[in-house]
């Protein structure tokens, strides 16, 4: 049933401010892993500082360091020998309001006016190759699919469970094609942060969900804002 409330909902999505969060993901560039920053089919340079951590997970269930290698306008990962997923954490910093609404990457004591300030923290897990069995990890917001979606095809079920700090999300839509219709949105997540979605692409599949968490008791910034990414990429049919 979920399944069929996310497709007769999916046109809702232009309608929401969360679909036009940026998004971070991993894809291959002339033979490398990249991060990649942007949303929908447009991605963007960005400074490789940006680009925090990068774990790779194991088949055993264990984590390691994956090597992030700088570029001049982007960041590529390495990830360590036999891992089967990677999960990266991009800070593209505070963002504030000013007096005439447009938002720049500034702090919000340096905006004259500022309405508001956001800390924007991207959040990627890729899904690399079969035997990834992955659990929440704690991250400020993640997506956890609850099979190998390796061993799946274009439109397959594809359940999923989404976390805030390690704990369940409910009541959240998620983009469940971010790359090729960064506006579309699925049902909502249950009372377990569960929504089941489908296998979208031959190839490339890069789903999405954004939430944000208040700050109350911080001066510099009103809120938290998390978009996080679920990526993988299925063999093409003909490979």
């Amino acid at each position: 049933m979920l399944r069929g409330i996310s497709l007769a909902v999916a046109v809702v999505g232009a309608l929401t401010t969360g679909a036009y969060g940026h998004g971070v993901w991993t894809a291959q560039r002339h033979g490398d892993l990249a991060v990649v920053y942007g949303h929908g089919a447009g991605d963007e340079a960005y400074g490789p500082e940006k680009v925090r951590k990068a774990i790779s997970h194991l088949p055993s269930g264990e984590t390691r360091d994956s090597k992030v290698l700088p570029q001049a306008k982007n960041a590529l990962v390495e990830p360590a020998p036999g891992a089967v997923a990677l999960t990266v954490v991009f800070d593209n910093g505070v963002w504030t309001k000013g007096a005439d609404g447009t938002s720049v990457n500034r702090p919000k004591r340096e905006v004259n006016g500022a309405q508001s300030a956001s800390h924007s923290v991207k959040i990627n897990t890729t899904v690399l190759k079969e035997g990834a069995a992955l659990k929440p990890t704690g991250q400020g917001l993640e997506i956890v699919p609850l099979v190998d979606p390796m061993g799946l095809k274009m439109g397959d079920d594809l359940p999923v469970q989404v976390f805030a700090d390690g704990k369940p999300l409910p009541g959240v839509p998620l983009y469940p094609d971010y790359v090729n219709d960064g506006h579309a949105q699925s049902g909502k997540t249950d009372q377990d942060g569960k929504v089941v979605l489908f296998v979208r692409n031959d190839g490339l599949n890069v789903i999405g969900v954004s939430h944000a968490k208040k700050t109350p008791d911080n001066a510099e910034i009103d809120q938290v804002g998390y978009f996080a990414t679920l990526s993988f990429a299925l063999p093409h049919a003909d490979d």
